[in-house]
């Protein structure tokens, strides 16, 4: 009896005991629901993920010239009975493929962030451009206006479904990125708010950047569509066919959808025709098509006029990175910018939070915070910071001119006295096979140590810094210099050197020194701008000097105190541009100090 009233008494003080807390775990439990957070990579307390599950379907789709475009839709199940928004992503990659006989789709890697996005009650919707997939009908080049018409048509389909509550928004990343600018200048007044990620302003700049044909892209892309546009099953190279629409059951309408895109344009072609920014080429509509027309920068009037919120995403590695900037400085939309040290191949950890946080806000009207933070959201190399900016350029810049001198040297300060080095192109240079031109192409980048290549090339390396130095912006390379050649090609890289030697690629700008003339740049932030149009080709007088202005890629590094900053000079990429070979090679004569000195300019950024 003595034991059980002990067991007892114990029994008792535990439920007491276990009274005594229960108000403190249910005010804990209160205060867990109440916790919000709302930052970059991290959500909480706004909205909760309460689907389990989706649905899908796959359907035709009619454009109004009666096109039929094949749509995937990813319902979602499992959670409370409602009307949903809608995600729109338009790509000319396959929606879906069959791989071996099963389907390989937006949700098979269970790591998907649109599982994520699904399962916070959204429906996401993939289509396959016209004259790709499954989808029937031709492509002339690409964003064309009829293409871009299909994407209103989309929105309006999406909104009149009866499980969508008439709030669309697109995402994707490169052309399905480009393409939601596109669309957004329909003006249709269902499409609330975009997400690209690594998106052009102005495809000019990367099919032929300073006026250089990026040939390795345009080649392995247009033999990489031709591939997918005919639905070959070629392992070897990643590329299956297109999944066919559900009443497609014995595959007939994907092969006569696939014959239709027989006509497709010749991409390489398109682009050997459209060697200047005001190229024009012959299109079915009887309108020429030119670098304007499919592009984002022909239409900013109509994406500001849409009222569209722009969520872009870029990186520093990224070959659009100046357009990233470029978007938020100019257009009026509600708009915020993240950058980090990505390729095209990489990007954010929190991609699919940051795409939930923006949705919320924009589909959903949740006021979760996302749009009263500043516009910039960047990482900066070296240090491995992730910031806020309010403004760009980051406040606080400095212009620094950092000049070439003797012996291969680089200072902050004039050289008094002039000189000239002599360079003979060697067209053996390279970049590289792994870098941010061929990421594009879906290989992610990867540049080694330069010291070898830089043998090479003609080169000037500062005295190690005494302290650290940030360098935030677009550094911008001021080159007098004289060829004994009527033209050629300039390529500049700003590399960081380790104290042990390695010399690290930060960033890259070339120019045709051709097209060397400057006008007013359309878009924001102000930079030289080289128009290079047909009237502005000027050919150079051999001995005759001239200024290249050579604007970079954009970067936010550190290079620490020790670490020298080094400016290589190129003639030619030969793995990743076409640049003529002439016989004998060109010699040129780079003038330093004096009056006319060659110099970089590079924005630095107070640190601390």
């Amino acid at each position: 009896m003595k034991g059980m009233r002990s067991r007892s008494r114990a029994i008792i003080l535990l439920i007491m005991a276990l009274l005594l807390l229960l108000p403190v775990a249910v005010g804990c439990g209160k205060a867990a629901e109440q916790e919000k957070v709302s930052r970059p990579g991290e959500y909480r307390g706004y909205s909760e993920p309460l689907y389990s599950s989706w649905e899908t379907t796959s359907v035709y789709v009619p454009m109004r010239d009666g096109t039929r475009i094949a749509v995937d839709v990813y319902r979602p199940t499992g959670g409370p009975e409602a009307k949903v928004p809608a995600v729109l992503i338009m790509t000319p990659y396959h929606r879906a493929s069959v791989k071996e006989g099963e389907v390989q789709d937006l949700m098979t890697n269970p790591d998907s962030p649109y599982r994520t996005i699904v399962s916070y009650g959204y429906a996401i919707v993939c289509a396959d451009i016209r004259g790709t997939g499954a989808s029937y009908g031709t492509r002339f080049g690409i964003f064309s206006p009829i293409e871009v018409q299909d994407g209103s048509d989309l929105v309006d389909w999406l909104a009149s479904q009866e499980w969508c509550d008439g709030n669309v928004g697109m995402m994707g990343q490169s052309y399905l990125a480009i393409i939601q600018f596109m669309n957004a200048s329909n003006r249709n007044p269902h499409l609330k708010c975009i997400i690209p990620r690594y998106s052009a302003l102005d495809l000019y700049d990367f099919v032929y950047p300073g006026g250089i044909l990026d040939f390795n892209f345009v080649e392995v892309y247009d033999a990489a569509m031709k591939l997918l546009n005919g639905n070959r099953n070629a392992p070897a190279v990643g590329v299956y066919p297109s999944k066919p629409v559900d009443e497609d059951v014995d595959g007939s309408m994907l092969a006569e959808a696939t014959r239709e895109h027989e006509a497709n344009t010749d991409l390489v072609q398109l682009a050997n025709q459209m060697t200047f920014r005001d190229s024009l080429a012959d299109s079915p509509w009887g309108v020429p098509m030119g670098y304007d027309v499919a592009s984002p920068s022909g239409h900013l009037e109509e994406i500001e006029a849409s009222g569209v919120a722009v969520y872009n995403m870029g990186g520093w590695l990224d070959c659009y990175c100046t357009d990233t900037i470029s978007f938020q400085e100019t257009l009026s939309n509600r708009s915020k910018t993240l950058i980090g040290d990505y390729d095209h191949t990489q990007g954010f950890d929190g991609y699919a939070v940051e795409c939930v946080r923006f949705f919320d806000r924009y589909l959903k009207g949740i006021e979760n915070g996302i749009d009263e933070e500043p516009p910039y959201y960047i990482h900066t190399t070296g240090s491995g910071e992730w910031r806020f900016l309010e403004e760009w350029p980051p406040s606080g810049q400095e212009v620094q001119s950092w000049y070439f001198d003797a012996g291969g040297g680089l200072e902050d300060l004039k050289p008094a006295a002039g000189g000239t080095d002599e360079y003979t192109v060697d067209y053996t240079t390279s970049s590289g096979k792994k870098t941010r031109w061929l990421a594009m192409t879906g290989k992610p980048s990867e540049y080694g140590d330069r010291s070898g290549e830089d043998e090479k090339c003609l080169t000037y390396t500062s005295a190690p810094l005494e302290e650290d130095l940030e360098v935030t912006g677009h550094p911008v390379l001021h080159l007098h210099v004289s060829s004994t050649a009527a033209d050629g090609d300039f390529f500049v890289y700003l590399e960081d050197v380790a104290e042990d030697g390695y010399a690290q690629y930060k960033t890259e700008g070339q120019l045709r020194a051709s097209l060397r003339k400057l006008g007013a740049r359309p878009w924001l932030p102000e930079l030289p701008y080289h128009p290079c149009t047909r009237a502005d080709a000027q050919p150079l007088t051999p001995g005759e000097k001239v200024e290249l202005t050579i604007v970079l890629f954009p970067l936010s590094h550190v290079f620490e105190k020790g670490h020298r900053i080094r400016i290589s000079l190129a003639g030619a990429d030969k793995d990743n541009f076409r640049t003529p070979e002439l016989t004998p090679a060109p010699t040129w004569k780079v003038y330093r100090g004096g009056e006319e000195a060659s110099r970089v300019e590079l924005p630095v950024v107070p640190r601390g």
